[in-house]
């Protein structure tokens, strides 16, 4: 077992398209409603012993995370930002306690694609250089992206990389981790042994049970941390005991 460190995942509370149909049952309990936000926040924290946060740009999330701070709750957030907002998550990020700020993988799997590097180490640049922030950047396409980020400028000024790793292969550009591809992914992650990898979508969007999930993961070998989603007390309690009786 690799991975010692949980960050909870925000995306429930953006109410984001890989969930289906909870996406909206996340809005009718989320949206507009950021005393719910706060109060699973800091249920995540005083039980569930969570203490960092991936912090996006969205109003009831961040309504929700400015109250939960306000009520004693000092979370450290990892930012994750894109192009298309970046100048205005940067001011938002400068208001929290921010040490990781993430380039989201829409943005750098579509540049490597059209071979347009030098876009992301722009960025990354000035993620550290202008802002001071540790750089990061999130693949969706771990089996075909890896070995090109390694082989390109983006691995010099990353630190973190952020990927999905279920099972499943959900959200993955492969169909299952069968025998073979869990083989190619351990070899692609001991080339970040050196970096920080941060495992997302590691519930399959609810599809796995966290016994299911975390068995599984914790034979994945160069992950640090994992990123987990969750919507109710309920799922913190059982995923995160899951995740501690893992890692012990």
């Amino acid at each position: 077992m690799t991975f010692k460190e949980v960050i909870f995942g925000t995306s429930v509370f953006t109410f984001a398209q890989q969930f289906g149909h909870r996406s909206r049952l996340y809005e009718l309990d989320f949206k507009k409603q950021p005393e719910n936000v706060e109060k699973l926040l800091n249920y995540a924290y005083d039980e569930g012993n969570l203490d960092t946060l991936m912090l996006r740009n969205s109003d009831d999330l961040i309504a929700g995370v400015d109250l939960s701070i306000k009520s004693g709750h000092a979370w450290s957030c990892i930012g994750f930002t894109s192009e298309d907002n970046f100048n205005s998550d940067m001011e938002l990020f400068s208001k929290y306690e921010m040490s990781t700020v993430i380039l989201d993988g829409f943005f750098v799997d579509e540049c490597i694609k059209k071979g347009e590097i030098d876009r992301v180490v722009d960025y990354l640049k000035r993620l550290s250089g202008e802002y001071g922030y540790v750089a990061g950047i999130e693949t969706r396409m771990p089996f075909h992206h890896l070995d090109k980020i390694y082989n390109s400028d983006i691995f010099k000024y990353i630190d973190v990389i952020m990927l999905p790793i279920n099972f499943y292969g959900y959200m993955m550009d492969c169909n299952f981790l069968n025998k073979e591809n869990r083989k190619l992914m351990d070899e692609l992650l001991s080339l970040y042994d050196e970096k920080k990898v941060i495992a997302n979508r590691t519930l399959a969007a609810g599809v796995l049970s966290p016994a299911e999930a975390y068995q599984f993961m914790k034979d994945v070998k160069y992950v640090d941390a994992v990123c987990v989603g969750m919507s109710k007390e309920a799922e913190i309690d059982e995923t995160m005991k899951t995740i501690y009786d893992v890692m012990s």
